[in-house]
């Protein structure tokens, strides 16, 4: 009977000593967050470690306020870096379907600038099978108009 109590007491004993623990631990996570340095330090590791990171930016893409941080700074920096906004460019040219709504959302935006337009223009002008589409797009449209 005395074993089963000693037994009984060292688990609770335990059992608090290990909540006390992991207490403790928590908010030393948050105090060590307080310290700029290890701010750096664990946001280092995050970046290099490539299953922290996706666990991350998945945390990230599950939360409205910070994905539009994500974009704002991801446009941004592609917006001064051609190299980065070579690699975006690219990377929405994989998904036909968000290239076409990108370009369908940009379209009112250039046409309300005639610089951006008249560039719009020579760049496509550029592409004769795409320029050939859109004249005949274009003469197909006008043909439709007049038999209506």
């Amino acid at each position: 009977m005395k074993t089963k109590i000693k037994m009984a007491v060292g688990i609770v004993l335990a059992t608090f000593t290990l909540s006390a623990c992991a207490q403790k631990q928590e908010s030393s996570v948050k105090d060590m967050l307080k310290d700029p340095s290890q701010q750096d330090e664990i946001l280092t590791l995050m970046v290099e470690d490539h299953d922290l990171g996706k666990k991350y930016i998945t945390k990230m893409m599950d939360n409205d306020h910070a994905t539009g941080m994500m974009v704002d700074e991801l446009v941004n920096a592609a917006a001064n870096d051609t190299i980065l906004a070579g690699k975006l460019s690219d990377m929405i040219s994989r998904y036909p379907d968000l290239m076409l709504l990108t370009t369908h959302h940009f379209m009112p935006v250039i046409a309300n600038d005639s610089l951006l337009s008249d560039t719009f223009c020579d760049h496509t002008l550029e592409h004769k099978d795409l320029e050939k589409a859109m004249h005949n797009k274009m003469e197909y449209k006008k043909s439709m108009e007049k038999n209506h």
